[in-house]
């Protein structure tokens, strides 16, 4: 068989070669069948070509590990669409999922009791290092709750200080959040 100009085996030959561990059968395999099965991708994911691309090599791949279970080698064009298309289903099956779990982040959350937010709120304020950030937050959080205006005038700061304090804070709380909860999971773990 000649395609562009140079000499392919037929794909039977391929099969076998690649069977036996032939990487340059591998390729060759590859190069003929992964634009067939990429488009085949590409219309499961809807035009997401990164996702696509990575269905086709991990349908490729799966095929390649299972080429000693395949009977027919003539069948390998179509087997390893099928192949695709259950790492389609199965991609498209995940992003439903996820989706669905999405959708539940996004309705408003249970109420925290008082009491619980309060030990949450003071256990974040005490862990944090930067005493300037720590006072600002206190009086921003506190109880009554400062605005920024009354807290600029307390601590003799612009009201910008204050906003950017405040931001620099909620950035601290975040991080430290993530890593205390890396580590509740580490020790129930």
């Amino acid at each position: 068989m000649v395609a562009l100009g140079r000499w392919m085996p037929p794909s039977s030959l391929l099969i076998t070669r690649a069977r036996r561990g032939d990487a340059a059968a591998w390729r060759e395999l590859y190069a003929t069948h992964a634009p067939a099965v990429y488009g085949y991708c590409l219309t499961f994911c809807r035009g997401d070509k990164a996702s696509a691309d990575d269905l086709c090599q991990d349908s490729f791949a799966a095929a390649f590990a299972a080429l000693p279970d395949l009977q027919d080698d003539g069948a390998f064009p179509g087997w390893v669409r099928v192949i695709a298309r259950r790492r389609c289903l199965h991609w498209l099956e995940t992003r439903r999922r996820e989706a669905d779990a999405l959708s539940t982040w996004k309705a408003e959350p249970p109420p925290v009791p008082s009491s619980d937010r309060d030990h949450l709120g003071r256990m974040v304020l005490d862990g944090c290092p930067d005493a300037v950030l720590k006072e600002t937050a206190s009086l921003f959080y506190g109880d009554p709750p400062a605005s920024t205006g009354e807290i600029a005038e307390r601590m003799g700061v612009t009201v910008t200080a204050v906003t950017t304090r405040l931001h620099r804070f909620r950035l601290w709380a975040r991080v430290y959040a993530a890593r205390r909860l890396d580590t509740l999971w580490e020790e129930a773990g």
